[in-house]
């Protein structure tokens, strides 16, 4: 009887030990580089407090952060898509980047993500894939001029994306080079491409591109239109091209890519979730990273790991940790706020990480020179 009952126990033991391995390498035969698991247990927690500034967000949306200035985003603009403020004065600056079929006029563009510092005017690149133009905003000289000034626009056929593509994360380097994740329009076939990175040279050049996944051949790993939102990631680049990083939304995990080497590493969190991103029948329901920023020396992502709940509607989750990684995948601290960091702009001058409340559009930073 004993006997019987030890070896019941032994094959369950076997069966969920089994299970966790199984799960593990079916990640691990999909995702185009080694995982490395973390154990966040042995992690420093340090509580943070928030400071206020007088400038409200007033429903513009994203924003972005360089020095002083407080460049918002928001396609509900009338006119315009970007609004920019002063921090210090509390001061609107002026509306800027014209909505319209007309030149030098946007149908759409995303947030800022990048800014750049060139003959010493503060500069960003902004897409818009419908017009399939790159331009070069001049941030320094539209402030001056009172009227949105471009440097250069460009076509996305000088840059090899490939007409049933569409580029995100467009990261300008010196020497005319970028940095940009590809994504197919549609998961319509078999041979359709998963998101990677390539980086290119004006004009038409392809100098490599880096494959966070390995293509899927099962049929139960193919991924369809219904499906593309689980390769979902926030990312963040360092300020000097020579990595990106990514941080998953459907599973604990960050990837670190290489662009001297093309080695890409993904650092998981242990002992958190059996969640697998290539086998849909394997997932919690949880959303775990929500967003990141990065500077030379550290990456800042905020966590949540709770299950996104359909009753909250368009309503952000109060997400309070933020894990702060160097570019080597070491998990340094985990950051438990005093309010919640939905979405956050790291200010790389000031060393600032800054939010803004969903329900009250206060706008407030942590000042991570004091941590």
């Amino acid at each position: 009887m004993f006997m019987n009952v030890f070896k019941i126990i032994f094959f369950l033991i076997v069966m969920i030990s089994f299970s966790a391995c199984d799960n593990r390498n079916k990640d691990a035969d999909y995702f185009n580089g080694k995982i490395v698991y973390i154990n966040k247990d042995s992690v420093k927690v340090r509580d943070v407090t928030s400071k206020t500034i007088g400038v409200e967000n007033y429903g513009y949306g994203m924003f972005s952060v360089y020095d002083s200035l407080i460049v918002f985003w928001n396609p509900r603009f009338a006119d315009q898509f970007f609004c920019l403020y002063n921090v210090d004065t509390e001061e609107e600056i002026g509306y800027f980047c014209n909505k319209g079929r007309g030149n030098n006029e946007f149908l759409s563009v995303a947030p800022v993500s990048q800014f750049f510092k060139m003959d010493n005017d503060l500069k960003t690149p902004l897409c818009d894939f419908n017009k399939r133009k790159i331009y070069f905003w001049n941030i320094s000289q539209s402030v001056l001029e009172k009227t949105t000034v471009y440097d250069t626009v460009i076509s996305y056929d000088a840059l090899n994306f490939g007409k049933n593509s569409i580029a995100s994360n467009l990261f300008y380097q010196s020497d005319d080079t970028f940095l940009a994740m590809i994504k197919p329009l549609y998961f319509i076939e078999d041979d359709t491409p998963l998101p990677y990175y390539q980086k290119g040279r004006l004009p038409c050049e392809t100098i490599n591109d880096y494959h966070v996944y390995k293509k899927p051949e099962a049929d139960d790993i193919h991924f369809d239109e219904a499906q593309k939102d689980r390769l979902y990631s926030f990312d963040a680049i360092k300020p000097d091209g020579s990595k990106i990083v990514q941080a998953m939304k459907i599973v604990p995990q960050i990837n670190i890519i290489d662009t001297k080497t093309g080695e890409i590493v993904f650092y998981r969190l242990a002992n958190v979730s059996r969640v697998s991103l290539f086998d849909p029948k394997r997932d919690d329901g949880c959303v775990y990273y929500r967003s990141i920023q990065a500077d030379d020396n550290y990456i800042y992502a905020t966590y949540w790991g709770n299950t996104w709940d359909v009753s909250l509607g368009s309503k952000c989750p109060f997400v309070r940790i933020i894990h702060v990684f160097n570019w080597h995948g070491e998990m340094l601290y985990e950051l438990k706020t005093d309010r919640t960091f939905f979405r956050i702009a790291l200010d790389q001058v000031r060393n600032r990480l800054y939010t803004s409340e969903p329900d009250s559009d206060e706008i407030y930073y942590i000042d991570l020179n004091e941590l």
